[in-house]
């Protein structure tokens, strides 16, 4: 694999889409001029999260489409974050991988959903490992990362870098309460670091960024997205919570693994 990583912790505005899709778009030429080759954006990052989960839900083919159109308009692969999809009865958080050519490389529904979601998300069920130009490719979101058989399961079936959209917060107290926070931002960088190391893969954490404020949270995106590698550890690594663009180069190839009886 090599491959420059564009990852855009992103400050979303809750439940207003259009101006999340304006400022997703120059992010994404922006990181075009800057001579990337994937750019990642945070979970929920079109329509925020909650109330934006459900208020939407029949945007979801049209969100879809912008983002191929991008992805053909620039030439650039785009993971898009995630929004909410229907099937029958249920809503899904949904990820998807989109290639330069607008095509669907793959997606993922979310498995491991946090509290305030399970009211009204459905999980999904099956790991999410697919090739693209650059080599075999997973998805997982968030919460995700607390769960290393997940994992394991995707380095089973070859993936070489997995991208996990994000949108992780303290909540207003925890922000306040400072040994509260560091412990939860040294839970993140350790898991991002162990994730790609007991794998053989590189991970991808695009985290939010800014506050998070709706009718049933108040707090802060706990940020610190970051690219970490087998080998190298963190290659890149935002220093807080604000708004930016990081750029990597990433170079891997997994260890060859021999059958065992």
């Amino acid at each position: 694999m090599d491959l420059r990583i564009a990852i855009v912790q992103l400050d979303i505005a809750p439940t207003q889409p259009e101006l999340n899709l304006q400022r997703m778009e120059h992010f994404v030429s922006e990181a075009v001029s800057r001579g990337a080759q994937l750019v990642v954006f945070p979970e929920d990052a079109v329509t925020g999260p909650l109330e934006g989960q459900v208020l939407f839900v029949a945007n979801a083919p049209a969100y879809l489409a912008f983002f191929q159109s991008l992805a053909l308009k620039y030439g650039i692969d785009i993971v898009p974050g995630s929004w909410t999809v229907q099937e029958g009865a249920s809503l899904f958080n949904a990820s998807y991988y989109i290639n330069r050519d607008g095509s669907v490389a793959g997606m993922y529904r979310k498995i491991n959903l946090w509290e305030t979601e399970r009211a009204i998300i459905t999980p999904g069920a099956l790991a999410s490992v697919f090739p693209t130009a650059y080599g075999l490719m997973g998805l997982t979101m968030c919460w995700d990362i607390a769960f290393p058989l997940l994992f394991a399961e995707m380095s089973r079936q070859g993936a070489e870098l997995v991208i996990s959209p994000t949108l992780w917060s303290l909540s207003r107290e925890a922000e306040l309460r400072k040994s509260v926070a560091k412990d939860e931002i040294l839970l993140i960088d350790s898991l991002c670091t162990a994730r790609a190391f007991e794998n053989d893969m590189v991970f991808v954490y695009c985290n939010a960024a800014g506050d998070v404020s709706d009718s049933k949270k108040d707090g802060a995106l706990s940020g610190r997205s970051q690219i970490t590698h087998p080998q190298e550890k963190v290659i890149c690594k935002a220093s807080g919570n604000a708004e930016e663009l990081l750029l990597a180069h990433v170079k891997h190839q997994r260890a060859a693994v021999s059958a065992t009886a």
